[in-house]
């Protein structure tokens, strides 16, 4: 089963985001803040990172450069009302895989959809793919 940690500071926010997942067979778990989120991600072992930027404290940025300290692999979707365009982009740079906006034209099953695809295994054609691009020296070892 795929685990998701979700970092939300507001609880009303979160829990129908870890409802919808349940539903979907994923399993998720609630950080109501960055610090809380960063000691979770820490002694815990997730597939998928849901972040919000603001947060008391610790903003998503700080959070976002911790975990990737931890796990650079590890996908991580910003969920948030801030949609400031330099800011996605500097985030886009430390290493997110996606960004859903949490606000009045936000979209609970386009966010599952979105964490569902993310965790989704790769296809065949996918790692045949993979495997015919790979280069033949790296097979050697």
């Amino acid at each position: 089963m795929n685990k998701v940690l979700i970092i939300e500071d507001e609880v009303a926010t979160a829990t129908p985001v870890r409802e919808a997942l349940a539903l979907n067979s994923v399993e998720a778990d609630i950080a109501k803040d960055g610090a809380e989120g960063v000691q979770m991600f820490n002694e815990g072992e997730y597939d998928l990172v849901l972040l919000d930027l603001k947060m008391p404290g610790m903003d998503g940025e700080q959070v976002l450069t911790e975990i990737r300290k931890v796990d650079p692999f590890v996908d991580v979707i910003v969920y948030t009302n801030y949609s400031e365009f330099a800011d996605i982009k500097k985030l886009t740079n430390i290493g997110i895989q996606g960004y859903i906006n949490k606000g009045p034209k936000g979209d609970l099953s386009e966010l599952v959809e979105q964490i569902l695809e993310k965790l989704a295994p790769l296809s065949e054609e996918d790692v045949n793919k993979l495997i015919k691009h790979t280069p033949e020296e790296l097979f050697d070892e």
